[in-house]
């Protein structure tokens, strides 16, 4: 009992840190919904999202915290976890999205040269 009781702020610190990551998670989801146009694949990669979260919760709580649910835990992961959607969600999603669209439009480029050096092969023959 005195192992847990000593144990319990490293257990809150990893599993805010782990509601952390869960965020960032949904803003990777985020750009990637925002760019897909399948509806079902949309859906399930949000099915597959909240899986992963919920899966991770659940191993985290395990790992750390010996399998039991507590008040001062299920708050924690849902605090942190809405702190990074509100604040810091919005600042690295637009980081993302510019490096996703700067990677998009390189790729591009490269793909673009390589067409036109091969109607310029095909002119000269």
């Amino acid at each position: 009992m005195l192992y847990e009781t000593l144990s319990q702020p490293q257990i809150f610190l990893f599993v805010v840190l782990f509601g952390f990551i869960s965020g960032i998670i949904f803003d990777i989801f985020k750009i990637f919904k925002n760019r897909i146009k399948n509806r079902f694949f949309i859906n399930f990669l949000t099915f597959f999202n909240v899986f992963l979260v919920i899966l991770i919760y659940f191993f985290v709580n395990l790992k750390f915290n010996y399998g039991e649910f507590r008040f001062y835990i299920l708050l924690s992961f849902f605090l942190s976890l809405f702190i990074e959607r509100l604040f810091i969600g919005n600042l690295l999603g637009k980081f993302l999205e510019k490096c996703y669209n700067k990677v998009s439009k390189g790729l591009k480029g490269i793909y673009e040269n390589k067409i036109r050096k091969r109607k310029n092969k095909k002119n000269i023959k």
